[in-house]
């Protein structure tokens, strides 16, 4: 078999007008599914653009929480320095003025030792003294 369109001019101007069919069929199914791709496209790009807006949304309120959480802390943390700072503040004083009556007691007790000291000194002198003069006159009687 030959080709049919060269020998029958009907067949060939039917063959032509069928492939001009097909061809505007085409260009047709072409720009529907062009149309329809464009479509989607922009309905997947509005969609990321609004997941991305979201994102960025939710991205700002955690870090806003943060900061929140972190002015927090370090609040706390600056109240807990402060009351550790005057309890040991405190404590010093304390360890100050308990030193300084323990001093001033060991000093008492110290002086009362040396006066207690010194008067059995003078006890003992005064007894030998007596001694002395007691055998002293023994012997010039």
């Amino acid at each position: 078999m030959s080709d049919v369109s060269g020998t029958h001019p009907s067949l060939a101007a039917g063959k032509a007008a069928m492939e001009k069919r097909q061809a505007f069929e085409l260009r047709k199914l072409s720009d529907s599914f062009e149309k329809e791709v464009t479509e989607v496209r922009e309905k997947n790009e509005k969609e990321i653009s609004k997941i991305k807006k979201d994102y960025e949304v939710l991205i700002g309120k955690d870090k806003t929480e943060s900061e929140v959480k972190l002015s927090k802390v370090r609040q706390q943390y600056s109240r807990t320095i402060e009351e550790e700072t005057k309890r040991f503040e405190q404590l010093l004083k304390d360890l100050k003025e308990s030193n300084a009556a323990r001093f001033e007691e060991t000093k008492i007790s110290h002086e009362q030792q040396a006066a207690n000291q010194e008067l059995k000194h003078r006890e003992y002198l005064e007894r030998a003294q007596m001694k002395f003069e007691q055998q002293k006159a023994k012997i010039e009687a």
